[in-house]
């Protein structure tokens, strides 16, 4: 029978149909997004969301203004913040330890323990050596948790299913770091609280772990999955691909169980090299911005008029735009090169830190500048990152596991060293020194890094892969 509509009302259907089942696409599409972290998101995520929280967004605000509160002695901050820092590096004895004798889950919550335990007596025992040896301790335990976290992942998943689980729980510590910020300027005005509450958050993450974390290594042989082959096999194209939690700037817990020291016996062969060159910029880069990190929170407040409270919730705000920039510096480096984008990092952490410094020789106002030189230095670092991952891999002579490792010894060693130093400067030049140093850090590593990348420069070719491309 033939429809007798009019025309123009079976079209105005056909489009109302037609927008329907557009409209039941795109919600099918969202939910399905919805459900995807389904897929990779455990339970003891929520556990290094909690360290985030603590180890990257409470204590680097904490502890600075505490020390300077209780003792007035400015060059203490540098060795606290500094043993802190020095605890960090213990991350290679943590992926020995459990690669030998398969300690994963004790480690994990040990480093936990220790890390409650050194926040929960600190406040308690003042002192300059007391203070330093907590520090260091929570330091160690900050770097047990995240060498475990990482390591629960890429020793006890297929491989297929390393890029999105590193990815999301990458995501969670950098929102517990954004987090954690926040909580800091609340506070800044109780130091014994607020570290006596990062103690206490850190009781439910061992809950959370104890619930979520895999018991054994599922269905996958250990003795051909686990310890040094696997993490070889981690490629810096997928690394770059996600966003990485910043401790005081300088991501030192970024992919802890990559800071091996065992790349430095091939340090010889590449002194001459281009890959020589970017590492000695990526040091002086890190060792000249490494006592302002330490600092930031009384230098703000003290030579800038910028209360702590402010500085945390600023920090937070751009930690998590930052979050963002990471595919943005990613996109960039493919279409410019890395070496051109990790320039352009540095001229902005340069642009940052002038602002910092010529505050104290022109007449104008020194919170907002001071707070307009802060976001560019920290919005400056994904772009850094990516195009530091990036260079290590296409500029090494040599396999990317042991070049991945010199990459973050060499941040990490500098951090250190710049920290401990940042405390003679504070306390006989004054605030002025730390955008100083940072000034002429960044510029040697600017200097140092021109021509690291030529236009027609491949990526570099891990050297397994080429053997077996040999052997077949």
């Amino acid at each position: 029978m033939a429809d007798t509509r009019n025309p123009g009302t079976i079209m105005g259907e056909k489009a109302i149909a037609a927008r329907i089942q557009r409209a039941r696409e795109h919600l099918d599409r969202f939910r399905a997004i919805l459900k995807e972290p389904d897929r990779w998101v455990s339970v003891w995520f929520l556990a290094y969301a909690l360290l985030g929280a603590v180890s990257s967004g409470l204590l680097p605000i904490l502890l600075p203004l505490m020390i300077v509160a209780l003792t007035h002695h400015l060059s203490w901050v540098a060795y606290v913040m500094g043993g802190f820092n020095l605890g960090l590096l213990t991350s290679p004895l943590w992926g020995n330890l459990a690669d030998s004798k398969h300690l994963h889950r004790p480690i994990f919550f040990c480093g936990f323990l220790v890390l409650l335990m050194a926040l929960a007596v600190m406040p308690f025992f003042p002192g300059i050596l007391t203070w330093s040896a907590l520090s260091l301790l929570a330091g160690a335990g900050s770097s047990a948790v995240a060498t475990m976290a990482s390591l629960f992942i890429v020793e006890f998943d297929p491989q297929n299913e390393w890029e999105p689980r590193l990815g999301w729980l990458q995501t969670f510590n950098g929102g517990g770091q954004v987090a954690g910020l926040l909580l800091a300027g609340i506070f800044v005005s109780n130091f014994k609280l607020g570290l006596i509450c990062s103690a206490l958050a850190l009781i439910p993450a061992i809950w959370l772990g104890a619930r979520g974390l895999p018991a054994g290594a599922k269905s996958y042989d250990w003795t051909v999955e686990i310890g040094s082959h696997m993490r070889r096999d981690l490629d810096w194209r997928f690394l770059a691909n996600f966003g990485h939690p910043e401790l005081l700037g300088g991501g030192l817990l970024r992919f802890s169980h990559h800071l091996s020291l065992q790349g430095l016996r091939r340090f010889g062969d590449m002194l001459h090299t281009r890959f020589g060159r970017f590492l000695f910029s990526w040091f002086a880069v890190a060792f000249g911005v490494a006592a302002f990190f330490a600092y930031f929170p009384v230098a703000m407040q003290k030579a800038y008029n910028v209360a702590p409270a402010l500085t945390s919730s600023v920090y937070a705000m751009t930690a998590a735009i930052a979050l963002v920039l990471y595919s943005v510096g990613g996109q960039l480096s493919g279409r410019f090169g890395a070496g051109r984008v990790y320039r352009w990092s540095l001229m902005l952490r340069f642009l940052g830190f002038g602002l910092l410094l010529l505050v104290f020789f022109l007449p104008i106002p020194r919170a907002l500048i001071a707070l307009a030189g802060f976001v560019l230095i920290i919005i400056a670092w994904p772009l850094q990152s990516i195009s530091g991952t990036s260079l290590t891999a296409r500029l090494t002579p040599f396999s990317q596991g042991e070049a991945m490792g010199l990459f973050n010894a060499s941040g990490a060693v500098a951090t250190v060293m710049g920290t401990f130093l940042g405390g003679p400067l504070v306390q006989f030049i004054g605030y002025p020194s730390l955008s100083a140093i940072a000034l002429v850090g960044i510029l040697f590593g600017w200097l140092t890094g021109h021509g690291l990348q030529t236009p027609d420069a491949a990526p570099a070719i891990h050297n397994d892969v080429a053997a077996q491309k040999a052997q077949s």
